[in-house]
């Protein structure tokens, strides 16, 4: 097959990445997307498509708020650490943190017992007995958002894991997977094993050598103009009506996830800033260990460490609030797949990644060697978009 044919059944192929993007924008439902999905490290297909008529036109290479795809970088930090010997998934929290020696577990009856020691692990699985703001039915959640710990962007990832300290669990440490403030706290953690602070530690050990060169916890002035407006609901209108569609509607979350704090400003859990380009550097990473050189910052074992399932079979299928992720076990990263038969959107063995709040997406196919990111950014967004695009692009493989 000529050159030609080739690039001919490449856009026949991935077209419809393309129709599904165009048709959640032309349903109202987002004011922009973008994506890259590549192959073999080769890029398979890119785009973006813009609503009409708004105020603001696409930049260059536009920068997102990524939200929770900030969880898989953060604990990708701790494998390098483990890889060290720095940190160990059996260490319990309190002998890193004194201030979670002693905590209880706030059942939803109203119900107070004393917990269990949370571990190192039980951070990077979601099943260290926090919650997170937004969870429905959970008196845990109900404090968070009483107190304004999440939407707090002023005070720094110390004075978080202090603040944080203060509040029950939602339920005993590996009793259940709970989705939640977890990944902030292993953050901590990790600024505490190293020595040093978390946006330093991961421009210096993944940003740099990935080339990850627009991604970290604020956005320099000189690039704020392409800093992407957000749209959807708040946290209090996703509370009031959490099945409610969220609107093509601008909102303001610089207080909560603010982009010129350097100084002050990280999470674990949100709070970064990247773009397409760069989050796809971090996909490809994911697969090979390596940077773009060949450089390894992590072993192939370690690799295979982290993307082995840790839930148990009474854990599954776990839950990201009323939603179900049947088919899907959770790793040191996030989901990976264990069983196609049971899911409920197109995808393959092993294939893993996380989401963000504003709907971006990734995910790797370590089998396929085959990556996918997806850029928007609507707040609340209960679309299926994000899915339907990992779909159009895996039927687009040969």
């Amino acid at each position: 097959m000529n050159d030609s044919l080739t690039a001919q059944d490449h856009r026949f192929r991935t077209k419809r990445l393309h129709q599904v993007a165009q048709r959640n924008i032309d349903q109202g439902l987002f004011a922009s997307i973008e994506w890259q999905v590549a192959k073999g490290g080769r890029l398979l297909d890119e785009g973006a498509v813009v609503a009409d008529g708004l105020d603001w036109q696409l930049p260059t290479d536009p920068i997102y708020r990524i939200y929770s795809m900030t969880k898989p970088i953060v604990s990708m930090m701790g494998a390098l650490l483990m890889e060290r010997c720095q940190l160990n998934l059996f260490t319990p929290l309190r002998a890193i943190l004194p201030e979670f020696a002693t905590l209880e577990v706030l059942r939803a009856d109203g119900t107070r017992e004393k917990a269990s020691p949370i571990t190192v692990e039980q951070l990077f699985t979601h099943r260290a007995g926090f919650s997170y703001n937004f969870i429905p039915d959970c008196p845990v959640s109900e404090l968070y958002h009483a107190d304004g710990l999440m939407n707090d962007g002023s005070c720094s990832l110390e004075e978080f894991a202090h603040r944080a300290a203060k509040f029950p669990l939602a339920s005993q440490p590996g009793e259940r997977w709970h989705y939640s403030i977890a990944t902030d706290i292993l953050a901590r953690v990790i600024e505490v094993v190293a020595g040093r602070p978390l946006g330093d530690l991961l421009q210096a050990e993944i940003f740099d050598p990935l080339n990850m060169t627009d991604t970290q916890f604020y956005v320099a002035e000189s690039e704020r103009h392409r800093l992407m407006p957000m749209y959807g609901r708040s946290l209090d209108d996703i509370l009031k009506a959490p099945d409610a569609a969220a609107p093509l509607k601008k909102i303001d979350v610089d207080d909560a996830y603010p982009f010129d704090r350097p100084d002050t400003f990280a999470r674990g859990g949100h709070g970064l800033f990247s773009t397409t380009s760069d989050y796809m550097r971090f996909a490809r990473f994911c697969i090979t260990g390596q940077t773009a050189v060949g450089v390894p910052l992590v072993s192939r074992k370690m690799l295979d460490f982290m993307w082995a399932n840790r839930l148990s079979d009474k854990q599954l299928p776990y839950w990201l609030g009323p939603f179900p992720s049947p088919g899907y076990g959770f790793n040191l990263m996030g989901r990976v797949m264990m069983d196609p038969g049971q899911a409920i959107s197109l995808t393959s063995m092993g294939e893993g990644g996380w989401g963000g709040a504003a709907a971006t997406y990734y995910w790797v196919d370590r089998a396929e060697d085959f990556t996918g990111v997806v850029m928007t950014q609507n707040l609340g967004s209960l679309t299926a978009m994000r899915t339907d695009m990992m779909a159009a692009a895996y039927q687009a493989l040969p």
